[in-house]
């Protein structure tokens, strides 16, 4: 400062304090800002990748199993993974499960998830490739991929039918479709156990189907040689269709399971409509054939159907239809035979050869196809006849030293005293069929991810006890029960084992045909049949007859009588188709 006379004044002021408080402030302003910015986005960041970013996350990965695999995903270890991560999402938030499933996000995963079971369901494993080729490759939304070419699989098919299904449709009227669900339930949870797609719905008809491997030289399965057959079946896969056809023939007996949700009209009216025919409620024929088959879809974009393009699921077709002829359960082709065990191959029975002709063929051509038709035989009512157990098991023969028949040779030795099966049992049989079965079901038991032998359906000696406990033979032939417990269906895959073919259920079924002279009889007979011998070939299918009813046997005794015991001119050595 200067003053009038022009001295200088000088003055120095500290604002070291001030600054340090300005700059203090304003730090901890900051770091305030910063850690109320830092909780705060924390707080807004962790509900947006709990509720928001990880459940898309988890959906695009569901989608690509799906795309990789749209019939199998819910099977594969990658997918129990991905479902076991939601517990663990859920334990790390301070949200429970339900609120977590209400969210929007959790909307969309359900409805990929509705989405992937809808086109199993309605896609079917024929259905396979087209699922995976749209999701792949469709760039627009409404756009599916129709212009390619199917594929060509080999496979086992099995075709089977409701036997009186349009006398079912006339009694139940809308009722039918719960009917044919229940019937359906069981053909299609039974096979897929055993490793079985289901493919085709067609009213009172089902076709399912087991893919095969190609032939690679040193395959260490069973195949089939000849018509340009190159399959195999290295993990018993014939094994396993023939199995899901005795199982659900046992399954069939159980009347209450397809009858319980009817009205009583309905119920009335269909065991009155079916008071005539002997056995169970619900009988179904089947055809089992193996060969190869182009599959993919058919249709528009309005509408397409996943299917197999092959006379193989004709031949399917054909035995099964053919079984009403024969009067069995089921039949098969040599195709079908040549893949099973040769253990299981010697418990089959051949019943024909025949020639397949095309229905455009005008004459008869020389060195066509032919081929052999053959039989599994069973007897499914000795599971619940009130037969002594000891009786039961006295009468089988030829066991090891554990107590079980070999596998080998299960079915070729010989019943020390045959006589005694057409006896007192037989007779039982017969009175039990004249009478409509009120309620025969067994308990069956509960499959979740495995089950050894392929154990569901109850075991002999399960059923001889049940039947004793819960039922009782009256002289009318009706099973009078009380509350039986109910048929339980496999949820899981059922772990294969060749040691189910030699169970007590099955050598209860198998009991009748074992006895060394059933098959000796009938091939014996047939080879006659054949060669000409006709006056052989009925006094062998006459013995059979004499024993117990048999539908091949009475088919080609028919056959003789039609024609007077002499072959005609134009008989040769099969039939013709």
């Amino acid at each position: 400062v200067t003053d009038v006379i022009g001295n200088t004044t000088r003055g120095l002021f500290s604002y070291r304090d001030e600054a340090r408080q300005e700059a203090l402030v304003s730090l901890l302003s900051t770091v305030f800002i910063i850690l109320v910015w830092f909780f705060g986005v924390t707080a807004f960041v962790g509900p947006v990748m709990v509720l928001v970013v990880i459940p898309i996350e988890r959906m695009v990965r569901l989608l690509g199993m799906l795309t990789l695999d749209p019939l199998g995903y819910q099977s594969t270890s990658r997918y129990r993974k991905f479902v076991a991560e939601e517990d663990e999402i859920t334990k790390n938030t301070r949200w429970t499960k339900e609120i977590l499933r209400g969210m929007e996000t959790s909307f969309l995963m359900l409805t990929i998830l509705r989405i992937g079971s809808l086109m199993k369901v309605g896609f079917g494993s024929a259905g396979v490739e087209i699922i995976r080729n749209n999701l792949a490759r469709s760039q627009t939304k409404n756009t599916l991929i129709l212009s390619e070419k199917g594929g060509t699989v080999s496979c086992i098919f099995l075709f089977c039918d409701i036997r009186q299904f349009t006398d079912a449709t006339e009694c139940l009227q809308e009722e039918v479709f719960v009917f044919t669900n229940r019937i359906a339930g069981v053909v299609h949870s039974i096979c897929h156990s055993f490793g079985g797609s289901a493919n085709k719905n067609i009213g009172d008809a089902f076709l399912l189907s087991w893919r095969l491997e190609e032939e690679d030289g040193n395959s260490t399965g069973f195949g089939g040689r000849g018509s340009g057959e190159n399959f195999v079946a290295k993990h018993n896969q014939a094994d396993k269709a023939l199995l899901s056809v005795v199982k659900i023939c046992m399954a069939l007996h159980h009347d209450d399971y397809y009858i319980e949700t009817m009205s009583e009209t309905a119920r009335e009216a269909l065991l009155a409509k079916l008071s005539k025919r002997k056995g169970p409620v619900v009988q179904l024929g089947f055809g089992l054939h193996a060969g190869k088959a182009v599959q993919g879809a058919i249709g528009s974009q309005r509408k397409i159907d996943a299917t197999y393009v092959s006379e193989a699921v004709e031949r399917a077709e054909f035995l099964e239809s053919s079984t009403k002829k024969y009067g069995v359960k089921m039949l098969m082709s040599d195709s079908f035979h040549r893949l099973l065990h040769p253990n299981n191959r010697r418990r089959c029975r051949k019943v024909d050869q025949i020639m397949i002709q095309n229905e455009d063929d005008e004459e008869y051509e020389e060195g066509g196809e032919i081929m052999e038709l053959m039989t599994f035989d069973m007897d499914i009512d000795a599971l619940w006849k009130n037969v002594n157990k000891n009786t039961v098991t006295g009468s089988i023969v030829g066991k090891s030293d554990e107590g079980k028949e070999s596998d080998s040779d299960s079915d070729r030795k010989l019943n020390q005293n045959p006589r005694k099966l057409p006896g007192s049992n037989r007779k039982l049989a017969e009175r039990q069929r004249q009478g409509r079965r009120i309620s025969v079901r067994m308990p069956m038991k509960e499959s979740s991810d495995e089950l050894s032998d392929g154990g569901f359906l109850p075991t002999a000696a399960a059923a001889a006890t049940s039947s004793n406990s819960n039922a009782d033979l009256t002289g009318d032939g009706e099973h009078q029960a009380s509350g039986p417990p109910e048929l339980v269906l496999p949820t899981g895959p059922a772990l294969y084992n060749a040691s189910v073919w030699v169970s007590e259920d099955m050598r209860r079924i198998r009991q009748l045909y074992s006895d060394g002279i059933f098959f000796q009889k009938f091939n014996a007979g047939l080879n006659s049949y054949y060669s000409r011998d006709w006056e052989h070939a009925r006094q062998c299918f006459v013995t059979i007859l004499e024993r117990f009813e048999d539908g091949p046997s009475r088919y080609f005794l028919t056959q003789i009588e039609k024609n007077n015991g002499k072959p005609p001119r134009n008989f040769r050595g099969y039939g013709t188709a």
